[in-house]
């Protein structure tokens, strides 16, 4: 119970780590020093785990000079269930059972004197379990004589009358501890406050009413972050272990310090991997004046928190803090593969067919060309050919039919034939013109010429004409 901490330990802890607010002179006091106004922890900007610092919603107050120093707390059918921490006076502690305004109903005494409850927690079968497992030193407001054991007190649903369970840590070293949770399997896991985070679980039945405890076996430890939410003991505020539950449906935990409260998912009900392995999302708990007890609504969507202090406390009710989901790629969408009936000619080509046919079509028009290319040298060396034996170049089907030159009209005189001077004699290479023996020319009958069409635009040269002796001879057309 910080409430009682002595000012020595409040100054040491003040020059050891630097850190407390100015306003917190001492720990005895800590109503001395103004709490902030809610803001954003300091690492939620920076780490999406840590929620928004926003101030708890007043279920009730408890009013009752009996109920003070609320150190355990668990929701009910009808209201709550709490626990008085280590009082001085002997009788005043016990479980008391508040309706929903906090009003109180009933009160459940210890058939022996308990030593320091701190903690209450709840099984799935509606058993109250106390944690009588606190052990202040002398700085912590203790006596000064320290525990060799520890003790549960289990209260069935009916029952009006605990039962005790005494247990003990492994090295017979005596350890403060305040927050408790009951797994599926109905084991106890203990988290200490000095030394910090310290996890205990029993790995054998656990006995009842007997005298000589059950040890305890170290399964780990829990690891509080340095959030910065505001608290009225600063880093020390958000370090020490003050309470725990386990949600209805077992499936998450909660350990809480002053400042903030760690939600772990569990599988398989294993609570201890849960705690000392699990990623927590932490939920702010700012500015509660001795913040210790912590549970789930029951149905488990709120946690519900109270305070250690002389004086009236209210139920606080938060909203668990639920981290944004991490960016991901969109899931690829599946989709069913067209059959051969509904695919496309293109969309059934495959890589190898596409270049089958570009290489085709390649080949082909390498091959158009080669053929084209052909066709031109042979068309070439046809009309030089014809040229050369004398023979008129055909005429292309396809182009218009070329209009043969018009002869000239011979001269008057043409029609004479002028003696020549005898020459030997001599055949041209066309055969037209033979000389006789007697000296004249003799022409033999000129070819039939085409019909001469008028107006034609070009004429076609003429064969060259064989050397004759006369030459007035008509030239003859080819």
């Amino acid at each position: 119970m910080l409430q009682r901490v002595g000012g020595a330990f409040g100054a040491s802890v003040v020059s050891a780590l630097m850190v407390l607010p100015a306003g917190v002179v001492a720990f005895g006091s800590p109503a001395a020093a103004k709490a902030p106004s809610p803001s954003p922890s300091a690492s939620a900007a920076t780490n999406p785990n840590i929620g928004p610092a926003v101030n708890g919603t007043v279920m009730c107050t408890i009013s009752d000079p009996q109920v003070t120093e609320v150190s355990g707390l668990v929701a009910t059918a009808n209201g709550y269930a709490v626990i008085n921490d280590s009082n001085i006076d002997r009788s005043r502690q016990k479980i008391f059972f508040l309706d929903e305004q906090c009003r109180l109903i009933r009160s459940v005494g210890y058939p022996s004197s308990a030593f320091d409850p701190e903690d209450l927690a709840v099984a799935e079968d509606g058993t109250l379990w106390v944690a009588d497992v606190g052990d202040n030193t002398t700085l912590t407001g203790g006596s000064g004589t320290r525990r060799s054991s520890i003790a549960l007190w289990s209260l069935a649903p009916g029952a009006s009358t605990p039962v005790i369970h005494r247990l003990a840590y492994p090295d017979d070293r005596a350890r403060d501890a305040e927050a408790l949770i009951i797994d599926g399997e109905g084991r106890p896991v203990i988290i200490t406050k000095d030394p910090i985070g310290e996890v205990y679980t029993l790995t054998q039945p656990l006995p009842a009413n007997n005298v000589n405890p059950v040890p305890l076996t170290r399964a780990g430890s829990f690891k509080p972050q340095s959030t910065g939410t505001p608290n009225p003991y600063g880093i020390v505020g958000t370090a020490v272990v003050t309470g725990a539950a386990m949600s209805p449906d077992g499936k998450r935990a909660v350990v809480r310090t002053m400042s903030d409260a760690y939600e772990f998912d569990v599988t398989d009900g294993d609570v201890v991997a849960a705690i000392t392995t699990g990623t927590p999302r932490i939920t702010p708990l700012p500015n509660e004046p001795q913040g210790e007890a912590i549970a789930f609504t029951r149905d488990g969507a709120y946690y519900l928190t109270a305070s250690d202090q002389p004086k009236t406390s209210s139920i606080l009710r938060y909203t668990p803090h639920q981290p944004p989901a991490p960016p991901s790629a969109a899931p690829a969408v599946q989709t069913q593969a067209p059959t051969a009936a509904h695919r496309s000619f293109r969309d059934s080509l495959s890589l190898r067919d596409i270049t089958r046919i570009v290489i085709g079509i390649g080949l082909l028009g390498v091959l158009m060309i080669v053929i084209g290319v052909a066709a031109v040298i042979r068309s070439r060396r046809r009309r030089r050919a014809l040229l050369a034996a004398g023979e008129p170049e055909p005429i292309d089907d396809d182009s218009p039919p070329t209009p043969s030159p018009t002869p000239a009209p011979l001269p008057a005189m043409a029609a004479a034939v002028a003696p020549a001077a005898p020459a030997p004699e001599e055949s041209s290479t066309d055969g037209a013109a033979t000389h006789t023996p007697s000296g004249r020319t003799s022409s033999k009958k000129a070819r039939a010429t085409p019909p001469v069409k008028k107006k034609a635009k070009k004429a076609k040269p003429s064969r060259p004409r064989s050397s004759s002796s006369d030459d007035d001879t008509a030239p003859t057309e080819p």
